[in-house]
């Protein structure tokens, strides 16, 4: 059994030594270390190559905000209102301008830039800032006060700081109308304003003695009565004697 054992190990052995199990040795080895390389190799490869976009990729943004109707503008152009529930395909390495708007708050903005395959979520929560008052009157152009000072005419539709104000509605010949008004950063009031012609003077009917026409009408018979005795009071009254014609006839007989 050891004699075959060692005739087998010196077999080998003498192939090992001979040129052409010298060769296959090396080409053995040769193959193991590229195998065992490949890998690091293909790696290495792959970073210095320049990455394309994959095409099935897309580029988003997508926006998170609490503050309904409000208006979204990407780049100037209108996209819609909050809430959006899809997000928005950008084009990417360029940058975009992104902003958010709503009456009686202030307005959101913001820039990006992503890159192809990127996707990026934006938080919007406008901030409010001042209340929406709206007027309409029966008279077109009626002047609209606030705290005294004038605002615009009706239909009135303006932003006004929060908070208690007084507010007028004046037209020529209407009786001014008026009314108190707690205004909310953030939301409408909305009035319906009626104003009424001013009232005609009124005149007061006397119901003393003064009053009555009969009481002028023997107070004016005292005056002029009392005028025409003085009046002939004051005259010099001159009495003429009575003068006496005598006639004599004297006759022939």
């Amino acid at each position: 059994m050891l004699h075959r054992n060692f005739l087998a190990t010196s077999t080998r052995a003498s192939h090992l030594l001979s040129p052409k199990g010298r060769i296959a040795r090396i080409v053995g080895l040769l193959v193991a270390v590229t195998l065992t390389l490949a890998p690091a190799l293909d790696v290495h490869a792959r970073r210095k190559r320049p990455r394309r976009p994959a095409k099935d990729k897309k580029t988003f943004v997508e926006i998170m905000s609490m503050t309904a109707g409000a208006t979204i503008y990407l780049d100037d152009k209108k996209l819609g209102v909050v809430p959006m529930e899809d997000p928005i395909e950008v084009t990417p390495n360029e940058s975009h301008a992104l902003r958010l708007q709503k009456r009686g708050f202030a307005t959101f903005s913001t820039s990006f830039k992503l890159k192809a395959g990127e996707s990026h979520e934006v938080e919007a929560d406008l901030v409010p800032s001042g209340g929406i008052l709206k007027v309409t009157c029966n008279i077109r152009r009626a002047q609209v006060m606030l705290d005294g000072k004038p605002i615009g005419r009706t239909p009135f539709d303006g932003d006004v700081p929060p908070g208690k104000h007084k507010l007028e509605v004046i037209a020529p010949g209407k009786t001014p109308a008026a009314r108190l008004i707690d205004v909310h950063a953030g939301k409408e009031i909305s009035l319906d304003i009626k104003l009424v012609d001013v009232p005609p003077p009124v005149i007061k009917k006397d119901t003393s003695v003064l009053g009555k026409w009969w009481f002028w009408t023997a107070i004016g018979a005292a005056v002029v009565g009392g005028a025409t005795a003085a009046a002939l009071a004051s005259r010099e009254v001159q009495v003429n004697p009575p003068q006496a014609n005598l006639t004599l006839n004297i006759g022939s007989n």
